[in-house]
């Protein structure tokens, strides 16, 4: 009668598992600091200032911030918003050279 379950392993395989597990610990450290790093990488609200990114309270063509992806929207669709980049009120028919169409 032969057994299915055989609990003999070779060397290498025994090694190679154990470099495995020994990897996947060592790295348990450096996932949770890059988690930590992205987390305080996202500003409640822009950090750059808006003369650095050329910010207009006017649309450049059909470009304005309403429509960009970087906009969080005020309390009604005509109220400042704020933008993950651009630091201060934003007007939403503004635009500036962060612009990222939503679309």
């Amino acid at each position: 009668m032969t057994d299915s379950f055989n609990p003999v392993i070779s060397r290498r395989l025994m090694l190679r598992h154990m470099a495995v597990a020994a990897g996947a610990v060592a790295s348990l450290p450096l996932l949770g600091r890059s988690a930590l790093a992205r987390a305080d990488a996202a500003p409640a609200s822009g950090t750059a200032a808006k003369s650095a990114l050329q910010y207009q309270d006017h649309p450049k063509g059909t470009s304005a911030c309403a429509n960009c992806a970087n906009y969080i929207p005020g309390k009604d669709p005509k109220a400042d918003g704020r933008c993950i980049i651009v630091a201060g009120d934003i007007s939403p028919k503004g635009w500036c050279l962060a612009y990222a169409g939503n679309g």
